[in-house]
Order: structure tokens, then sequence, then C-alpha cells
């Protein structure tokens, strides 16, 4: 007969304890990094999100206050309109590239107000901005780098029963953490106060 003893093993071994908790911390680090990565991630998102509601915002009250308006007058690049000018008006077609539009807003009957596109001399970067009779402000995120404005106005004179529309074009470039994402919007605004 024989006599096989047995050892009692109750345990890991300290090489086995280095393996395993090696293991578990290449694991943590990847799984860590990834997590990171899909913060920042989500972040950026959120930041283009938030720009682009900015210029969404904008385009939006930019039409409510065309749509309300009246005596709708469209200026091409290198012309210029008197703001106090409450009578006048002008159309502009896709071949004319009306930059500036100047109206009537509702319940204002001494000046006009109106929306340009404005290039800082400085940055180089192109921005809305909305225009009364004093002064103009920006209107659009300094991240926004408005690249076209472009109105294209009908019927603002009335004299042939035709309701004035504004027909509006607006492309660009987001900078969120300087990384650029184009955009391109359109509306039309007719005019309510027909």
């Amino acid at each position: 007969m024989k006599i096989i003893s047995q050892k009692n093993n109750k345990g890991f071994t300290l090489i086995e304890l280095m393996v395993a908790s090696s293991i578990f911390i290449v694991v943590m680090l990847v799984s860590m990094n990834s997590l990171f990565a899909l913060l920042d991630t989500g972040k950026g998102s959120r930041a283009l999100r938030f720009a682009m509601d900015n210029v969404n915002f904008s385009m939006e009250s930019m039409t409510r206050s065309i749509r309300m308006g009246t005596n709708y007058y469209c200026v091409s690049s290198g012309q210029d309109i008197s703001m106090s000018d409450t009578t006048s008006t002008r159309d502009c077609s896709s071949v004319d590239n009306g930059t500036f539009i100047a109206f009537m807003p509702q319940g204002n009957t001494t000046s006009r107000v109106g929306y340009k596109l404005h290039t800082d001399s400085s940055t180089g970067n192109s921005t809305l901005q909305r225009c009364d009779i004093n002064s103009c402000i920006d209107i659009v995120s300094p991240d926004i780098n408005i690249e076209k404005l472009q109105f294209i106005v009908r019927g603002s004179s009335g004299n042939d029963n035709t309701q004035a529309s504004v027909y509006i074009i607006m492309k660009g470039t987001a900078y969120v953490k300087g990384v650029p994402t184009s955009f391109a919007i359109q509306t039309m605004a007719s005019q309510r106060n027909f």
C-alpha cells in the first residue's frame, strides 16, 4: 500500500497574484482611456450643438423680424442706405447678391432695422449683425464664421399686389475646439403685414 501525501495548497502564489494584478491594471487603463475619449467626444458634440443652436436661433430671430416687417430694402455689396429712410423699397435677385437687408420693423415708424454680414479686419472672420439707426451688434457666437449671407427679395414695392418675400441663404463654419464644421441654412420669410 502506498501512502500518498497530500499538500494542503490554500491561496495563490506570488507570481499568480502579480500576473492577475498586471492584467487587471492593463484592462483598467485601456477602459479609462476609452472612457475619457468618449467624454471628450461628448463635450465636443455638446459644444457643436450649442454653436449650431446659436446660428439657428439667430436665423429664426432674423426671419421672424423680417416676416413681421414692411418696406424691405435690399442692398448689394458696396451700396449704402440711410436707416432713417422709411419709405424706399428695393428688390434683389440672385444675380444682385444682396448682402444687407433693411426694413421697417413691426410697431416702429421712425427708422429701419437691418441685417448684414460684417467682416472683422483683424481676424478675417465674418459675423451676422443686427443694425439699427445707431449701431450694429453681432448676433452669433464668435466661434461662428459666416462665409456667405445672401438675401433675395421679391415684391418689396407691393405695387403689383404681390406678397413680399425674402429668401435667406447662410453658409459658414463653426469652430469647436479648433475643429471646423461646415453648415448651410436656407429659409424663406413671407411678409405677414400684407
